[in-house]
């Protein structure tokens, strides 16, 4: 007697089957898998500031998991592996910048004009002290990596021209340094703002690696170049948080806790980037082998259709959670009690669902209309749109939306940024 072995469902069967058979669908799990890091440990974070972290905040595996679950190196690299892809068959810069930033701003502008509006109604309503004003602060947090990342779009292209002339290392070599000249710089100048300039040069660092993974570089060392980043990333970091007083063991902050290496980024989060990169490598045939088999790809195909809309909106799905237990006058445990873990998975559960609804609601504006990616384009105009994106959307994440309206009811400093970027947008769209 014989069985007949599972088969996949035909939805996963016709997504299989429509995939072309040089994407790697391992660079896509990566992509979603950091992605859902970065919501669960957002989802995690305002649970500590918004129901209170106790001592947990400064303990040290605490500290550590950080070193885990800070994987935003992980996008930036699948992110040059994708630019890389996009720029082989030598487009127009214009052309390249106007289809990345296209398909990365679409959800974003929907985000900021949904809370623009709510944001207006609860200041003239007087919703604007306690857990609303942290929400109207933070809401905006992560827009930082979409500034960050236009600029880096901005500059693949030439990257990509020093990559071909120079090859991986000595670019990547060149970067490393500038991010520790820069760190010494800030260190010893007495100007800690100096910092700043490795917000962008540490994620071009590992967004520098994608383009060794996309041309076979990194593949070509097999595990023992993996291996080498993998050990050489987790050596430096640690020789650097433990080994000087100038680098804090957080990887990201936490609440009441907030000296981290991510802010701004440094030599030890390139460390910590590298790290994570050789990693990935390590696990790139049992992670290739998961990503093949239908369902499991069903699953990173149908996540990565609306991968933006969900890290625009996870921290709204937060704070509706939020506003449900503040509208029953409920309060979750803090972290230092036992109670708090059982609170955890309840709370988790419910961002997931309150997610699912916004992603169902918001997914339309995933991907934006054909007119905005096809067509001849004027090159100034798309430059000085993305730019004016990216640095609007870096402004009003450190500002957030609290301080939109002023105490006499006038714009006040959080409505420049926004008008940046719809300025910028306007510009692209009608660079055409």
């Amino acid at each position: 007697m014989t069985t007949n072995a599972p088969t996949a469902p035909p939805s996963a069967a016709r997504v299989a089957a429509a995939t072309p058979l040089d994407r790697d669908r391992y660079a896509d799990l990566l992509r979603l898998f950091s992605i859902g890091m970065v919501v669960l440990g957002h989802w995690v974070v305002a649970l500590l500031t918004l129901h209170g972290a106790g001592s947990v905040s400064t303990s040290l595996p605490l500290m550590l998991s950080t070193w885990l679950w800070q994987v935003m190196a992980l996008f930036f690299f699948v992110g040059g592996f994708a630019h890389a892809r996009a720029l082989r068959h030598g487009p127009r810069t214009a052309d390249f910048v106007r289809a990345r930033s296209a398909r990365l701003l679409a959800p974003a502008l929907v985000l900021l004009a949904v809370w623009t509006v709510l944001a207006v109604l609860m200041h003239a309503t007087g919703y604007t002290a306690g857990p609303f004003a942290i929400g109207l602060q933070r809401i905006t947090v992560p827009l930082w990596f979409l500034g960050v990342y236009l600029v880096i779009v901005l500059a693949a292209p030439a990257m990509m021209r020093l990559h071909r002339r120079f090859g991986l290392w000595p670019v990547l070599g060149a970067l490393a340094l500038a991010v520790a000249t820069v760190d010494a710089v800030a260190l010893t100048s007495g100007v800690p703002q100096i910092g700043q300039v490795n917000m962008l040069l540490v994620w071009l660092a590992v967004h520098q690696l994608g383009y060794g993974y996309a041309d076979g570089t990194l593949q070509r060392g097999g595990r023992r170049l993996a291996g080498l980043l993998a050990g050489g990333g987790l050596a430096g970091a640690v020789l650097l948080v433990f080994g000087t007083p100038a680098y804090p063991v957080l990887m990201v902050g936490l609440p009441g806790n907030e000296a981290s290496n991510s802010a701004p980024p440094n030599l030890a989060l390139l460390a910590q980037g590298l790290f994570l990169v050789g990693t990935a490598l390590l696990l790139r045939g049992a992670g290739t082998a998961l990503a093949n088999r239908p369902r499991a790809w069903f699953a990173v195909a149908t996540g990565s259709s609306v991968i933006m809309t969900v890290f625009c909106w996870h921290l709204t799905a937060c704070y509706l959670v939020q506003g449900v237990l503040l509208a029953v006058g409920a309060r979750l445990p803090a972290a230092d009690t036992v109670l708090w873990f059982p609170a955890l998975a309840g709370w988790l559960v419910a961002c997931a669902l309150a997610c699912v609804g916004l992603v169902a609601l918001f997914r339309r504006f995933e991907r934006p209309p054909a007119s905005l990616v096809r067509g001849a384009v004027r090159t100034p105009a798309v430059l000085a749109g993305t730019l004016a994106c990216a640095v609007g959307l870096f402004a009003v994440a450190e500002t957030g939306l609290d301080g939109l309206v002023s105490e006499h009811g006038l714009p006040g400093a959080a409505a420049v940024p926004l008008v940046l970027v719809a300025a910028g947008a306007a510009a692209l769209r009608r660079a055409r």
